[in-house]
């Protein structure tokens, strides 16, 4: 499905299904300009995300000969198909925290760091070896494209407008939000999302990611805002609301890892989770599909954390487990 946006500059949507994941589809953006367009995100590396994207980028008459990419950070469902534009010449613009991480991640490092930390916090090894058919695994980029790096106030020429870039770390460290000020436009990625919460995990090059993420809301409070694109779902007109909102869902979820703690103390974070607030449609822990187990141990992963930084949580090992303790 494609819709129209905004004109002058003309930005699209083109709705990139997602089978098999909660998220349903990506917002991939097309914004066409006189002489260049700009791509932003492309869904997984599959054949349905993919036939989705060309048949878009194919009705907007899209030339990628003309064409640059901007991918917002380096989860699968938002770079995946990034080689179809590399293979047409398609300049890659991504920031290079991320894109490191990417190389990482395929080489393997970076999955065996989680699979270790998720070992040590208490998941059994059948629920990790589950992991190996995760579509961020299976359906990711190959690593073989360059990238012009992007960082924080960098001002790119994209579909012959200026956009700004912004560095919003939580979600991921390198994720990369684009604002158009004199059309107040924000492409929020997955920092922002309106109706589902982003999902907020523990990463080897990030400590403390959700104490990021919050500062990094705070960071685009004041940002004016008339239209706000995310990365998936619905977008809106304002950013303020929303961001009181997941600033309080993260302050309820803290809460509930404290009060789980004091009632249960010695739980690992695997013990932790299933006793946290989930939007899983009333399954129970057990009915969890793989993949959801493995989001919400992260979550609770990083909400852990945050509390040790912030000294009202307190870890012990034992037996090569992690455990935790009130303050």
């Amino acid at each position: 499905m494609i819709q129209q946006l905004y004109h002058n500059p003309d930005i699209y949507q083109i709705h990139v299904d997602l089978p098999d994941n909660p998220l349903k589809y990506l917002n991939s953006y097309v914004v066409k300009g006189p002489t260049r367009h700009l791509v932003i995100d492309t869904g997984f590396n599959r054949p349905e995300c993919q036939a989705a994207l060309c048949g878009g980028l194919r009705e907007l008459d899209v030339d990628l000969s003309r064409t640059d990419l901007f991918l917002t950070h380096l989860h699968g469902d938002h770079s995946g198909l990034v080689g179809l534009f590399t293979a047409a010449g398609c300049p890659v613009y991504m920031n290079e925290i991320d894109y490191t991480y990417l190389c990482d991640e395929h080489a393997g490092q970076a999955w065996q760091f989680i699979e270790d930390t998720y070992m040590k916090e208490g998941m059994p090894p059948e629920d990790i070896k589950s992991q190996f058919t995760n579509q961020a695994r299976r359906y990711s980029p190959r690593i073989d494209f360059p990238i012009h790096a992007v960082a924080d106030g960098d001002v790119v020429r994209l579909a012959d407008i200026d956009f700004h870039v912004i560095h919003t770390p939580g979600h991921t460290k390198g994720i990369c939000c684009l604002y158009l000020p004199e059309q107040e436009i924000f492409f929020t990625s997955d920092h922002i999302l309106f109706d589902i919460t982003p999902n907020i995990q523990v990463w080897p090059n990030m400590s403390d990611s959700l104490d990021h993420y919050l500062e990094s809301l705070e960071k685009v409070r004041s940002l004016p805002v008339k239209l706000a694109l995310p990365g998936h779902r619905k977008g809106s007109t304002s950013i303020v609301g929303r961001i009181d909102e997941i600033k309080e869902h993260h302050r309820r979820r803290l809460n509930e890892v404290l009060s789980i703690a004091a009632a249960q103390p010695g739980s690992t974070a695997y013990d932790i989770a299933p006793h946290m607030t989930w939007s899983m449609r009333g399954k129970k822990w057990h009915e969890f599909p793989p993949t959801q187990k493995w989001f919400a141990m992260g979550e609770t992963l990083a909400h852990i954390e945050y509390l040790l930084h912030h000294g009202q949580l307190r870890r012990e090992e034992q037996g090569g487990l992690f455990r935790y303790y009130p303050v």
